[in-house]
């Protein structure tokens, strides 16, 4: 069977090995390692016939790692030196067990699933049993390759090699296949000091700690010693080097739970870590992680301590405790007290920073706690206070409102922020646009604050309708073998086109607190596989890093469906569910990200291309993406959305569409990855997922400003072909020509999309393009335009018609009504302006 498409050039070596040699970092500084190379092509000279390898044109850059092959464009490459900090993967000592000859050579099966897998036997030999359209076919298969990285079975009977990481492995197989290899097998039953610290030392190469430490004791147990003097020293060595990974173990970890809000986790953490046993290099790594811990929390617990302490003063709280127990932390304020009701106001807004702070959000109230420590200091020492409380809760409740840089000791001042903010919520929670335009109407007659100001406190806002997380809505999923813990099924509020919402399950991260804002994965599951299962796949990785998973139900939401059909309506299963989840949950709006698997791919693939605003990344395992009619023309869409795309060498027709995408991704240098896994075909890979949250972990979306101003080089307009698909970043599509929609009737047939285009460049100059679209409009944000002065509208290489220069004001109403309709926080525009353009 000839290999694929998307493999045919590239310099394939599965029989060498894992290839450490060459380390990649890209820009973001993700890195990968292995053998680098160029997709390859053979010409002939048509004059003396002579032929000649060379760079395949529209080629790929490679990276060969032994399991996997990674695509990426070079123009995404640090250059310069690999750093010290970077971990590169040793040249691990490999058990190899080659045969010489096939006994046939049939070609990969097709098509097929498992019917009977044994364990390999003593000479690492099985024979599968596969069920095949024809019926079913035998595969006899032999491990030829194993070190702590990777591994390949080879087929004896077939062309076939498959690849795995060893990590996917079960570390009980391959301890036994380890103990039955020539090198390691003891011959005489006895336990065998040498052939014993070796299999510990590669099962701490793979990770697998425990087992090593296991396989330690195991050894002391069967042969207590003693033992020659070589054997000795290579025990001890393994010891030494076993000693280092656990403490370099609970280092890294400290630092990704710190890194993820996990205070709690990082304190065990910090306990467990063996100081006696590190390296300096642990050391250092852990000692960095606790000086951060401890500065978060200390910042934390003072913060708090100084805010109660304040608003007890003021309202007498010790005295009014039997009250406030029995009616809740606000019932103080309705107490007679010697406070004005501007002060109380004061008191109860401090209230409510204190029971929405965080250890990661404490900086926004530094302020606050430096003048509050020094009036403390100074009421110990007897001297009058710098700050009156009034004026210290001011610094505490407009810090924490608008961000450290917005705090603010003036009463008044901070009262009007937080006047904004809690207008802004108002409008959120309006159940319907006459409750919105009440709020919004409430607001304007106050006058509070500017927009620039209410902008900078949206983004810093709780949930619209914060969920208890005491007592938590919708269903509790049973946890099981496939389904984690902490998992709850819930519906989507009904909004747009969703009048009975959406259903979808979500699952929180360990110590989640509304106090933070958390990253967001989407994850599309396939059909068989129910939602609450497929967040298994990801449960673990999301609770290290600290991220909210979410699943829509979209095949229930059509009748258990079967397939993703490609239709820009379908996109709200999506786009609802992330609407709900950010109005009951804390999420970083700039860092959420679409995952799939199979048929769930497809839609990740397809949602983030035609909404690429909305997500930092896109990750798709085994996808097919439609060519022939949406990416097409859609590939243009990914410039600044990255991707990363694992397929399988035998995913068949799929590999070939995937050439299509990267040939013209990698090319133009645009943020995408994919990785190829030998021999394999559609599956989930579970090695994979600690790397995509590696990945995930460096990305974060495109802001509105940055996104269309492209500087030199290839410039792509956006592109659609579906009325839905309407929106990119800071531009819109309100109406599309129908010559330029996909028709319903044959919806693989290629149109002519219609496109946008625009810049903003100096002197507050809009230079837009447009084809196909009869009415463009702009979306633009604080920092994106000088808003003193006059704003100039080119069209399509022509002032805009009916425009004439000028001066813009915000619009309060523009920007509240987009937070509502989208729930993004963080991508706020404070003017809409609307061209119309002839077709």
């Amino acid at each position: 069977m000839p290999r694929t498409p998307l493999l045919a050039g590239l310099a394939l070596a599965v029989f060498a090995g894992a290839a450490p040699g060459d380390v990649v970092i890209l820009k973001d500084g993700f890195v990968v390692q292995g053998k680098v190379g160029k997709e390859m092509e053979t010409i002939r000279d048509p004059a003396t016939g002579q032929a000649f390898v060379v760079a395949k044109g529209n080629g790929f850059d490679f990276l060969d790692d032994g399991a996997r092959v990674v695509i990426f464009s070079s123009h995404h490459k640090q250059l310069g030196e690999v750093g010290k900090d970077v971990k590169v993967r040793p040249d691990y000592r490999a058990y190899r067990n080659l045969f010489k000859v096939r006994t046939n050579n049939y070609p990969p099966p097709v098509a097929w699933s498992p019917r009977k897998t044994p364990d390999f036997d003593a000479a690492w030999r099985r024979t599968l049993e596969l069920n095949v359209p024809a019926g079913f076919e035998r595969v006899d298969q032999q491990v030829t390759y194993l070190d702590p990285y990777c591994c390949f079975v080879s087929s004896r009977s077939h062309q076939w090699t498959l690849t795995y990481r060893t990590s996917e492995m079960d570390p009980k197989m391959v301890r036994k296949l380890l103990s039955t290899h020539p090198d390691l097998v003891e011959a005489d039953g006895k336990a065998d000091p040498l052939k014993r610290a070796a299999i510990a030392r590669f099962q701490k190469d793979a990770g697998w700690l425990k087992d090593a430490r296991d396989e330690l004791a195991a050894l002391a147990k069967a042969n207590p010693g003693p033992y020659a003097k070589e054997a000795q020293e290579e025990v001890d060595k393994v010891t030494r080097e076993l000693d280092h990974a656990e403490a370099e173990y609970v280092a890294v970890e400290a630092e990704v739970a710190v890194a993820a809000g996990r205070y709690e986790r990082a304190g065990l953490l910090f306990r467990a870590f063996p100081e006696k046993t590190a390296d300096p290099k642990s050391l250092d790594r852990l000692t960095t992680a606790k000086a951060r811990w401890e500065t978060a929390r200390d910042q934390y617990a003072l913060g708090k301590r100084l805010l109660t302490a304040i608003t007890d003063d003021l309202t007498g709280a010790g005295k009014a405790a039997p009250f406030v127990a029995a009616g809740g932390g606000l019932a103080r304020f309705a107490l007679p007290t010697k406070i004005d009701a501007k002060t109380a106001a004061l008191a109860a807004a401090a209230e409510t920073v204190a029971a929405e702070l965080h250890p990661d959000s404490a900086g926004r109230i530094e302020f606050f706690v430096n003048l509050a420590a020094q009036a403390e200091k100074e009421r110990a020492a007897g001297k009058p206070p710098t700050r009156n409380p009034a004026e210290l809760l001011a610094t505490a409740i407009s810090g924490w409102a608008k961000g450290k840089t917005g705090a603010t000791p003036d009463p008044v001042r901070a009262q009007k922020v937080w006047n904004a903010r809690e207008a802004a919520l108002e409008y959120q929670r309006g159940a319907n646009v006459n409750a919105r335009n009440a709020a919004l109407t409430k607001y304007q007659q106050a006058s509070t604050v500017g927009l620039d100001e209410l902008a900078q406190v949206i983004a810093l806002l709780p949930p619209a309708e914060p969920e208890n997380l005491s007592a938590r809505t919708g269903e509790a999923v049973k946890a099981g073998p496939n389904v984690p813990d902490n998992v709850y099924r819930r519906t989507s509020a009904p909004h747009g086109q969703r009048p009975v919402g959406v259903g979808y399950c979500v699952r929180l991260p360990a110590e989640y607190h509304h106090g933070r804002a958390y990253p967001v994965v989407v994850m599309c599951t396939y059909p068989g596989v129910k939602p609450e299962e497929f967040l298994g796949s990801a449960a673990a990785d999301a609770d290290r890093h600290g991220y909210i998973l979410v699943a829509p139900d979209w095949a229930a939401a059509f009748g258990n469906r079967n397939q993703w059909e490609w239709k820009g309506e379908d996109h709200d299963l999506v786009t609802e569910v992330l609407r709900d989840t950010i109005r009951h949950f804390t999420v970083d709006t700039d860092r959420v990200f679409l995952m799939g698997a199979g048929e769930g791919a497809d839609m990740a693939m397809d949602v983030g291309a035609s909404h690429p605003d909305l997500f930092a990344g896109v990750v798709a395992v085994c996808p097919n993406p439609k060519w022939q009619g949406l990416f097409i023309n859609y590939w243009k869409n990914a410039q600044k959305l990255p991707f990363y795309v694992v397929s399988g060498q035998l995913a068949g027709d799929a590999n070939q569409n995937l050439r299509y995408l990267y040939e013209r991704w990698t090319a133009n240098g645009f943020p995408a990855i994919q990785v190829v896994y030998k021999g394999r075909g559609i599956e989930w890979y579970p090695a994979e997922v600690p790397v995509m949250f590696d990945w995930m972990g460096r990305k974060r979306r495109a802001n509105g400003t940055a996104t269309l101003q492209f500087g030199g080089g290839a410039r792509y307009g956006w592109q659609t072909n579906r009325e839905t698909d309407n929106r990119f970043y800071w531009l819109g599509a309100d109406r599309i020509a129908a010559a330029n929609l996909t028709n319903r009737e044959a919806p693989n047939r290629n149109v002519t999309p219609a496109e946008l285009m625009g810049d903003i460049k100096g002197n507050n100059l809009l230079e837009l393009r447009g084809r196909g679209v009869r009415t463009i409009s702009v979306w633009l944000g604080r920092d994106m335009i000088d808003w003193s002065k006059p704003v100039r509208v080119n069209l399509n290489g022509s002032p805009a018609v009916g425009w004439r220069p000028r001066v813009l004001e915000p619009d309060a109403a523009v920007m509240l009504e987009d937070y509502y309709q989208r729930g993004d926080r963080r991508m706020l525009y404070l003017a809409r302006l609307e061209f119309q353009s002839p077709y």
